[in-house]
């Protein structure tokens, strides 16, 4: 018996009065074994489905099935923690879906800081547009070109990079869930290492780490 089953036959016995328990070895021990084992095989299925309703615990099928009740789906290429993540983060998400703290959320949750700079401060004449600066969270997302093992150059920045091959797919896709309907992408930088003060409306030269020199995905 496992540790569930022999918890459930020891539970049945507590329920017998005083001075009744079954001869060990038994037949009426041997019910009480069989009714305790049943019992634990149902316990235990009962923890797998409660697991199942929850993102945080589901199985891959399972994180599916909950995604569709969402109305999401996983993106090509998206690894599952930030799968899982962004399905946990759903109901919260839709509250506050076409909104900057929204898009903020949703990028974080898929594996990405970003900063958003809205186009109507620079011009009244596109105010519907923006751009984002994305620095990934996420190592796999980027590769060095070095092969040196290390994919850094003395203090933790990747010294040269490419994109992992789904990011110029998996982002946009991101960005039109999240983005307002109205609102149009004008650029989106990819920085990978640190996040700095590059272009973010700071000064320049502010005492920060540099970062790698940024990709244009847009």
């Amino acid at each position: 018996m496992n540790p569930m089953q022999e918890a459930a036959y020891r539970h049945l016995l507590s329920l017998l009065p005083p001075g009744r328990y079954p001869r060990e070895g038994g037949a009426a021990d041997g019910m009480v074994r069989m009714l305790g084992g049943l019992e634990g095989r149902l316990l235990e299925e009962l923890l797998r489905l409660v697991a199942e309703a929850f993102p945080q615990s589901a199985s891959e099928e399972g994180l599916r099935e909950l995604a569709l009740g969402r109305g999401m789906q996983r993106l090509g290429g998206e690894y599952l923690e930030a799968f899982r993540e962004r399905v946990r983060l759903a109901r919260v998400f839709w509250e506050t879906a076409g909104t900057l703290p929204g898009m903020l959320m949703w990028l974080r949750a898929a594996g990405y800081q970003a900063f958003i700079r809205e186009h109507y401060l620079d011009d009244p004449a596109i105010w519907a547009e923006f751009s984002v600066y994305l620095w990934p969270e996420v190592a796999a997302y980027v590769t060095d070109r070095w092969d040196d093992g290390v994919g850094a150059w003395d203090d933790g920045t990747p010294w040269d990079y490419h994109l992992a091959a789904t990011e110029v797919n998996r982002i946009p896709a991101l960005l039109r869930e999240a983005k307002p309907a109205h609102a149009r992408v004008r650029r989106v930088w990819y920085i990978p290492g640190p996040r700095d003060a590059w272009d973010d409306g700071g000064a320049w030269d502010d005492g920060g780490t540099w970062n790698p020199e940024p990709i244009q995905i847009l």
